[in-house]
């Protein structure tokens, strides 16, 4: 909501949308949307960014922030790349299936550039698809990657061991391994990623298929508790957002001019202007 915090004497000749724009580049106050602007944004607005788009819950791009769940901001970048932050690692969102609630996610560090090699997560981070937001898909396998290890894997236990060449690369070597007690000694680093299980099946038997694989990413299930909440706000004419901090979030309808929140804030109800006084003769 935007409060008038100065006298409109204070600029008579000036509009009211580009007083307050000046007060915000002055002063660094912030602005934000009325109810009503919400109630449009989160209705129309959808995040566009390369083959990828999106609505309710996410936001991000020309999606206002309260039109979206906290944890499912996507982010484009200048190459038309979009991604997503899960449980502080970065993943690159190949693809977005709503009717299911599936995103289908490669983590980034890995897969950019020679990254394989050069994971940028320091110290290395295990990817974590667990989470309040998140639950893992189906068909996915997780393997461990180890770097530059002083001992040697079993060969019943590991995928490959691989050189690498890049110039760029962090480090000289890394081996893939698919069981979780394997614990090489005096590694530099290791990270457990996950990646299709069909994928184990032969095609990590070099460096390119162990990319290829990254490449092609894991889906993941998103979910929130109020879905039913939403289907309420929307059928009463309104556009589901959320409202209130990371820990307690909870849904809140937006609605249109001549509307106003129901006592839970879930629906919309129409504003009934009580008639005016007939004037006495």
């Amino acid at each position: 909501m935007i409060y008038h915090c100065f006298s409109s004497s204070l600029t008579p000749d000036l509009p009211l949308l580009l007083y307050f724009s000046l007060l915000f580049i002055i002063f660094g106050f912030p602005l934000s949307l009325s109810d009503h602007e919400l109630y449009q944004n989160c209705r129309d607005a959808v995040f566009k960014c390369g083959n990828i788009s999106a609505g309710f819950p996410f936001f991000g791009g020309q999606r206002a922030m309260e039109c979206g769940r906290l944890g499912l901001e996507l982010r484009c970048d200048n190459k038309n790349t979009t991604t997503i932050v899960i449980s502080d690692i970065e993943y690159r969102v190949l693809a977005i299936h709503g009717d299911r609630h599936i995103l289908r996610i490669a983590r980034e560090d890995l897969i950019k550039y020679d990254g394989l090699c050069s994971p940028q997560i320091i110290p290395t981070r295990n990817s974590v698809l667990n989470s309040e937001l998140f639950s893992p898909g189906l068909g996915y396998a997780n393997v461990t990657l180890f770097y530059d290890c002083q001992s040697s894997i079993s060969s019943r236990s590991t995928l490959g061991f691989f050189p690498c060449d890049n110039a760029g690369s962090t480090y000289s070597n890394v081996s893939v391994a698919t069981r979780n007690n394997i614990r090489p000694k005096r590694c530099s680093a290791n990270v457990t990623v996950p990646i299709l299980r069909s994928s184990l099946e032969g095609s990590l038997n070099s460096l390119l298929g162990l990319k290829e694989a990254l490449k092609r990413g894991v889906e993941v299930q998103w979910y929130w508790k109020d879905s039913k909440a939403c289907g309420k706000c929307n059928d009463s004419g309104g556009a589901c957002g959320f409202f209130g901090p990371a820990e307690n979030q909870t849904v809140f309808c937006y609605c249109p001019f001549m509307f106003d929140n129901s006592h839970d804030d879930r629906q919309c109800i129409r504003i009934v202007s009580s008639p005016s006084p007939t004037t006495a003769r």
